[in-house]
């Protein structure tokens, strides 16, 4: 996992990905490059492998593979930490190794006189800094020794490995369960831009020698992702899960997001990575928190208003790319994070469907209405029949219901609000609540027909449908099922949705109690936790 983070990192800087460094190459490399007449023979290499008291790093360059580029033309700077400051590493590990060599060199030639409001970037992509005497902290032994291509710092101490977000999630086990989820999203994408096109196929397509990059869409995505965590120009600050923290929050979490396949091992995959999608989807904040407060928003858009309490009982750490909070007990609050308010704009036609031999007209009301303010949206839909003997019906779809309990709410529009000589307009409704069958799959239905729940003629009506409902089952669209191409929301089967209906007698209409028709503004949704 870490090599393949690296990979990345390296491949940006041989791109120039750091302009203060690309802005200032040419005067260090004219100060400390390989010039003309030169009487510098030795390469950086060379240089490290002649000094006895650097013999281990020499060691631990050839094994993570950097020999030969340190013997190139291409210039490079190298801290050289002592013997002695590398006596307790584990020289077997080679991906520990690999991590100390690259956070010990960087490209071109930079020496100790750069000031410290220039960073300088490793081959890990980390960033170092010049301070007096130090460079990231420690001690320069040695400064500005000149060689055939590059220059050579050798240092009292190693420097100090610190990780960024997503490096310290995949190498300490106690987070396992959570690098272990993120991992299952790694994967190679096709880099366009750096590959090289080398002919056209039968068909007109491009033919290339490809680059691939790694990529993650749960956390890279531009409109998906969490967050690009291991990057490290980005600065996050991160709560993260141990596994017993994991553990507890997905078996109290996973009851939401039941559903129904055939298969029942797909079944429980959906599950899965839903259930674990609504632990880490709103852990990832932009910035550096230092102290945890207030009202804050997620990278996905969430909105925390109490991020102290999310945060309390974790330990903080620095990161190379901002914060880590590891907390063995995860305070997630549904109501602000995967379970939240439900609601459907009745005028939105992309999640509206019209009864038979019904007239749906939608309305617009301007600022002079009395009902301005109490109307979502200022807008609204009028249901009528075709018809003298149509019941006129409407069915919404409900996006992204779990399987949990909801108070369920519908917003009724008076006649008043398009003539307000209307006084006595009004109608009584029902609902339906539709929903999917968790035993066999199948289309399931609630109905609710109270005597009360009748419009007013002159008042914007708030009817509670239903309280508590529960939902069998789960009717969600996860943040990678939207990421992916191959998906198209527009086209998505919503099972779930609420008919809308005018429930009268035909005495009551003959008598003019109640009219066919109706008013609506909104349906909502509010999660009931215990």
């Amino acid at each position: 996992m870490i090599n393949h983070n690296s990979a990345k990192f390296l491949k940006a800087i041989l791109l120039g990905s750091l302009l203060p460094l690309g802005a200032c190459s040419n005067e260090w490399d004219n100060h400390y490059g390989e010039a003309e007449g030169s009487t510098v023979n030795e390469t950086v290499l060379q240089l490290i492998k002649s000094n006895p008291d650097l013999s281990t790093f020499a060691g631990m360059i050839e094994a993570a593979g950097l020999e030969e580029t340190l013997n190139t033309t291409q210039t490079y700077t190298v801290w050289a930490p002592s013997n002695a400051a590398l006596a307790g590493v584990d020289l077997s590990d080679i991906n520990e190794v690999k991590r100390i060599v690259n956070n010990h060199v960087a490209r071109y030639n930079i020496s100790s006189s750069t000031s410290s409001e220039k960073g300088v970037r490793m081959l890990n992509g980390k960033i170092g800094r010049f301070e007096g005497n130090t460079f990231s902290g420690v001690t320069l032994e040695q400064s500005d020794m000149r060689a055939r291509n590059g220059v050579l710092h050798v240092l009292a101490e190693a420097i100090p490995y610190r990780y960024n977000i997503r490096e310290y999630i995949d190498t300490h086990a106690e987070c396992s369960l959570l690098a272990d989820f993120i991992a299952r999203f790694d994967e190679d994408k096709f880099d366009e831009e750096n590959s090289t096109a080398l002919d056209i196929d039968e068909n007109g397509n491009t033919i290339y020698d490809t680059v691939t990059i790694p990529y993650n869409p749960l956390l890279e995505s531009v409109l998906y992702g969490i967050g690009p965590i291991e990057a490290e120009d980005s600065v996050f600050s991160m709560l993260v899960p141990d596994n017993a923290a994991w553990r507890a929050a997905y078996e109290k979490t996973r009851g939401y997001f039941k559903v129904y396949n055939a298969d029942a091992k797909i079944a429980d995959s959906i599950q899965d990575v839903q259930t674990s999608l609504a632990l880490v989807s709103d852990l990832v904040f932009h910035g550096e928190l230092t102290n945890p407060s207030g009202r804050q928003v997620t990278t996905t858009g969430s909105i925390i208003p109490d991020v102290a309490g999310m945060f309390a009982g974790s330990t903080a750490q620095e990161a190379s790319n901002g914060m880590i909070y590891l907390t063995s007990a995860l305070n997630l609050d549904p109501l602000h994070t995967f379970n939240k308010e439900i609601e459907v704009e009745a005028e939105d036609g992309a999640y509206s469907t019209t009864g038979r031999n019904t007239t749906v007209f939608t309305r617009l009301i301007d600022s002079s209405n009395p009902l301005y303010n109490q109307i979502s949206g200022h807008s609204y839909i009028a249901v009528s029949g075709r018809t003298a003997s149509t019941v006129p019906a409407m069915n919404f779809k409900l996006p992204d219901v779990l399987s949990g309990k909801y108070d369920v709410y519908a917003v009724m529009v008076p006649a008043s609000v398009e003539d307000a000589t209307q006084t006595k307009d009004c109608t009584r409704v029902k609902f339906t609540l539709n929903y999917i069958n968790p035993d066999n799959g199948k289309a399931a239905k609630t109905d609710f027909a109270e005597d009360d729940f009748v419009t007013s003629p002159t008042e914007v009506t708030t009817i509670k449908v239903a309280s508590g409902f529960e939902f069998p089952t789960s009717d969600f669209t996860d943040r990678l099922w939207l990421n992916n191409p191959l998906n198209d929301i527009n086209s998505k089967t919503i099972n779930t949705s609420i008919d809308v209906s005018v429930n009268i007698t035909n005495s009551e209409y003959t008598n003019g109690v109640y009219t066919r028709r109706f008013w609506i503004d909104r349906i909502y949704l509010i999660p009931v936790t215990e």
